[in-house]
């Protein structure tokens, strides 16, 4: 493991270059302006490690799993590159029913990390931590993630039951969300006590990022679905006033519908005051095109929240999510607790 105390100097620098010479930035959104930013088809090796050799990177891997007996589970590996003095950080939070009952969080040194740039194997500290593979036969992204903490462990297997898809951002990065809906099998361990567990699960995967990241105000990301259909989405805020909506609708054991920005309305209400910071508690998603008709509500059943680097709030909600989705010309119901986060930068 190693320091946040060698880090933080450099960090402070890359902070400040990004937020004095936003010109920059606003050159590489001009530029990307002109780059294809709609969902594409994915391939296994887009989940594998990318970096950005000595250039300051960020880059992660993320998984849920809403278990069917009321426990949720989220599992992160993140890869922060600062002038070729990498740190790398797992994270596991297991909950039940939206409350948390074990978080570990671990930081260990570039070192520590093997990771393959042809298919999704991460190795942190002598232990796989994920590992991907893609069934030709079945036409599915197969992966098993395994993380071991003093008070409890996980080992799940997801099998994907839907396309995955990739986009680049305006800012440059990648979004590759791989597994927008998985069965779920396996184990979760909670203080000696094991139990076997099914659920669905999400798998995303973003690389390529910059320090021009924290120029922007934040977003909030999500997932919800009925049936049949799976939806991603997110709200990105250049500004407090300026956002981009993004989402993806996936049809199980199907393709995916990528709706136009222009098409998607979000809204966030019932603000409360959490850390400081003005928070909803309550939001609204909705589109209506010539192939969809979307109109979802999500309550918050409970929050947790976490503080990154010492500067960036993060929110982790768990959702009452209730609406109607009408996709090739039937209608289902959607009804179901899911996952959504809100992140700040300022």
């Amino acid at each position: 493991m190693t320091s946040m105390r060698r880090v933080i100097p450099v960090l402070s620098v890359i902070i400040l270059w990004a937020l004095l010479c936003p010109g920059i930035f606003l050159s590489m959104d001009t530029a990307l302006a002109y780059v294809d930013l709609s969902a594409q088809d994915i391939k296994l090796q887009d989940d594998a490690f990318h970096g950005r050799g000595e250039l300051p990177f960020i880059e992660w891997w993320y998984f849920d799993a809403k278990l069917d007996n009321g426990y949720t589970v989220t599992i992160g590996v993140q890869i922060l590159n600062i002038l070729a003095k990498g740190i790398i950080t797992t994270r596991l939070t297991l909950y039940n029913q939206g409350s948390v009952v074990l978080k570990n969080y671990e930081k260990y040194s570039f070192r520590d990390l093997f990771a393959s740039t042809e298919t999704p194997s991460v190795t942190v500290a002598g232990k796989q931590l994920i590992v991907g593979t893609y069934d030709d036969l079945s036409n599915c992204f197969i992966y098993d993630v395994a993380i071991e903490t003093p008070d409890g462990a996980v080992s799940l297997h997801f099998v994907g039951c839907t396309k995955g898809w990739k986009r680049q951002q305006q800012t440059g990065d990648w979004w590759a969300v791989v597994l927008p809906r998985a069965n779920v099998t396996g184990t979760i361990t909670i203080s000696g006590m094991q139990m076997n567990v099914t659920g669905t699960g999400y798998h995303d995967h973003n690389w390529g990022i910059g320090p021009s990241i924290i120029s922007r105000f934040g977003w909030f990301w999500g997932t919800c679905g009925s049936s049949n259909y799976s939806v991603t989405w997110a709200e990105v805020s250049t500004t407090r006033r300026i956002q981009r909506p993004i989402m993806v609708v996936n049809k199980k054991d199907g393709g995916y519908l990528d709706i136009s920005s222009e098409t998607i309305w979000f809204s966030a209400k019932n603000i409360v005051i959490d850390h400081f910071r003005c928070v909803p508690h309550f939001f609204n998603i909705e589109t209506m095109t010539d192939t969809v008709f979307l109109v979802i509500n999500m309550e918050v059943i409970s929050v947790d929240h976490t503080k990154f680097l010492g500067f960036i709030d993060y929110w982790r909600y768990h959702v009452k999510c209730t609406g109607t989705i009408i996709a090739d010309g039937h209608m289902e119901t959607v009804n179901g607790i899911s996952i959504m986060e809100y992140l700040r930068f300022r």
